[in-house]
């Protein structure tokens, strides 16, 4: 038996980046501010790069919201991902299986500065995938998801479609399954239009949102799937009624895609957000199929699907609240089709300090 591997521990990436950005970004006393040294021009020039960034960053509307008066702040957070997996037959008799773990749990401490954020994860199971990154960046016009994950155990049968037990069809199956490899790798970037609404009230808590505002969304995205599929894993009599569209190998596929959508932040109450985005997206995928007999190469065009959701409390000083991000890719060509989804819920409180001069 494969042994489980946890996921905790800093992102060295995500630290190293953040000490570099928090030590450029410390105030300018006046001895620094007359040093005619290399690296006091080195500083003045990253801090001026960074504000200057920050600015194109966070331009909006301050009828509409307000600015976050702090640099740092300390987050603790819980986890719950999920992951579900739709395999489909379309030649020889429309077969399908769903294929999906259990939820996965975490705690997160996150330190950030103003909108980066990075942080430790200590899985509460113990059952985490040998490898699951996810992080975003929340300006308040930007939006940007990065995802990595690869995961070969843990999985679980939860559905079937066209299969039988003697003449009946069996229509409720939940069984373990070693047979399922999976690794995937994302980017999304967003872009809301509207000055008067801010993607950071919501997701990234760095600013707040005084009035009600929507808007539209335009981005972009890759999405990189590899799936291994041993269906010999397979109880015995499932196996042997395998149509030939599910009796593949390997299956991969590369997407580029552009979003167009639409948000809205619903401020119902003092301090108080709802929040509810839908991001459409058109890709375009290349894709590779190892079956048992060949190797088949596609492309075509398909749909995607980001979801956001978001419910908080934010005061300034202090915020609490929780928000869900959904994301769906759909492969379907001749003899096989491809649905997935994960989703990540995020439950936390905040506090805000070292107010900004």
């Amino acid at each position: 038996m494969k042994e489980k591997k946890q996921n905790r521990g800093f992102s060295s990436i995500g630290t190293i980046t953040a000490i570099v950005i928090l030590t450029f970004c410390m105030p300018v006393t006046a001895q620094e501010k007359t040093s005619t040294g290399f690296f006091g021009s080195i500083k003045r020039a990253t801090i001026r790069t960074v504000d200057f960034v920050d600015h194109i960053l966070n331009s909006y509307d301050t009828l509409y919201v307000a600015g976050n008066l702090y640099n740092l702040t300390v987050m603790p957070q819980y986890l719950l991902d999920n992951e579900h997996y739709r395999f489909t037959s379309l030649t020889d008799g429309r077969q399908s299986i769903d294929i999906a773990p259990d939820g996965r749990h975490n705690l997160r401490l996150n330190l950030g500065w103003r909108w980066l954020l990075v942080g430790y994860s200590y899985n509460l199971k113990g059952d985490s995938p040998q490898f699951n990154f996810n992080t975003s960046l929340y300006t308040a016009r930007l939006g940007l998801d990065l995802f990595y994950r690869k995961c070969d155990t843990g999985y679980r049968i939860c559905g079937l479609n066209g299969f039988y037990d003697g003449n009946t069809q069996l229509k409720s199956y939940n069984k373990d399954f070693e047979g399922l490899n999976v690794s995937q790798l994302g980017i999304e970037l967003c872009y809301a239009f509207n000055k008067r609404y801010s993607y950071a009230a919501t997701h990234g808590r760095s600013t707040i949102q005084r009035k009600s505002a929507g808007s539209l969304l335009a981005g972009a995205g890759y999405n990189r799937q590899r799936f291994t599929f041993d269906h010999e894993k397979l109880d015995p009599f499932i196996e042997g009624q395998l149509t030939n569209g599910l009796k593949f190998k390997e299956a991969a596929y590369n997407d580029i895609s552009i979003h167009l959508g639409y948000c809205y932040n619903w401020v119902f109450a003092k301090n108080f957000l709802a929040c509810l985005s839908l991001s459409p997206a058109l890709g375009y995928k290349f894709v590779a199929i190892k079956s048992i007999k060949d190797i088949i190469s596609k492309a075509n065009l398909g749909f995607n699907m980001t979801s956001r959701a978001a419910l908080l409390y934010n005061n300034g000083r202090y915020y609490a609240g929780a928000s869900f991000v959904s994301h769906t890719y759909h492969y379907n060509k001749e003899e096989l089709s491809i649905l997935n989804s994960f989703g990540i819920l995020k439950v936390y409180v905040g506090y805000n300090f070292w107010r900004r001069k």
